[in-house]
């Protein structure tokens, strides 16, 4: 391919000639067009890595909008989780800590650990809609976390709880001692041997000698012994309820009955008699706590009777004046 010419009139000539350009001028119309070319195979670079990506880079685009989805997927079913906890948490609080009698978890101690200025700076070198999603994602895992946290430890409370309020149960001296009808009541009676009115600070149930006498209560056997003033006697000390009972005037206490011995409620731990300061065949039984505080028996005998059935010892109770030891 021939060169490109360039002609000018020649007025003293009159005719056209050829133009020629030093080496200088042709040197910078080889660097104006080099540079002129290499401007635009990068223009045309970058449109065509606009356009067209390579298989591979295709594929982490893809994989990026699958994560994303995930990510937006879980953040969902976090707050389904954590709304399912929250009401497994009222649930605690209004029922399982108001039956047991223990204290509510207050907000302050649920929400420890929250806050921070920045707590994932992990996170920032992404792009700020990416960024968003994990921060919260990490964010309501903790609080989860926490959460669990709270409701294991407050399971574990409420367990030892209910172990302690059935044991006090169980232990609560709820059954009438001995069958027989009450002769004397609680309160200030007339007392037979000693012709005095005093405090009876027990039930009298009337029993003839040798009539099985039971554990109202589960229990240790605290004393097993004979005295003066109740004859053969037992107590019994029902540690977790926090109560004492006593039985006394016994004719004989039970085989195997002893001090720091266990036994149920309704196991026999003696027989009834007419021991110590007695005047006839009968049964003293007392309540007291453990400070020594003596109790009126009767308020604990309602759970294990209907209510005319209660309603009668109250009258026998009433009705007595004098007792019997």
């Amino acid at each position: 391919m021939s060169r490109k010419r360039t002609y000018i009139f020649d007025n003293d000539a009159c005719s056209f000639v050829e133009i020629q350009k030093t080496p200088l001028q042709k040197a910078r119309t080889f660097l104006w067009m080099g540079a002129v070319s290499v401007v635009c195979a990068v223009v045309l670079m970058i449109g065509l890595d606009r356009i067209v990506s390579t298989p591979e880079e295709m594929a982490l685009v893809d994989e990026n909008t699958a994560l994303q989805r995930q990510l937006e997927s879980v953040n969902k079913r976090l707050d389904g989780v954590t709304d399912d906890l929250m009401r497994i948490r009222k649930t605690d609080d209004d029922l399982y800590r108001v039956l047991l009698n223990a204290k509510g978890i207050s907000d302050d101690i649920a929400q420890v650990g929250v806050g921070g200025t920045d707590p994932y700076p992990e996170f920032s070198r992404f792009s700020s809609g990416t960024s968003s999603v994990l921060i919260e994602n990490a964010s309501k895992i903790d609080q989860l976390e926490r959460l669990l946290l709270l409701q294991s430890n407050s399971y574990r409370e409420l367990t030892l709880l209910a172990e302690d309020h059935e044991q006090q149960l169980t232990e609560m001296p709820a059954i009438q001692p001995v069958d027989g009808r009450i002769t004397s009541g609680f309160g200030i009676r007339f007392h037979p041997v000693l012709k005095v009115s005093r405090m009876h600070p027990g039930l009298d149930f009337h029993a003839p000698v040798g009539t099985p006498i039971y554990a109202t209560g589960d229990g240790v056997i605290k004393e097993a012994k004979a005295g003066s003033g109740l004859g053969r006697y037992v107590k019994i000390e029902h540690t977790t309820a926090g109560y004492l009972t006593i039985y006394g005037h016994m004719s004989k206490i039970a085989q195997g009955i002893r001090s720091g011995r266990p036994v149920k409620r309704g196991d026999v731990i003696g027989f009834s008699g007419n021991t110590g300061l007695s005047e006839a065949p009968h049964l003293h039984y007392e309540v007291r706590d453990l400070e020594g505080k003596q109790l009126n028996p009767l308020y604990f005998l309602a759970p294990s009777l209907t209510p005319s059935e209660y309603e009668q010892l109250l009258k026998e109770a009433d009705a007595t004046t004098f007792i019997f030891d």
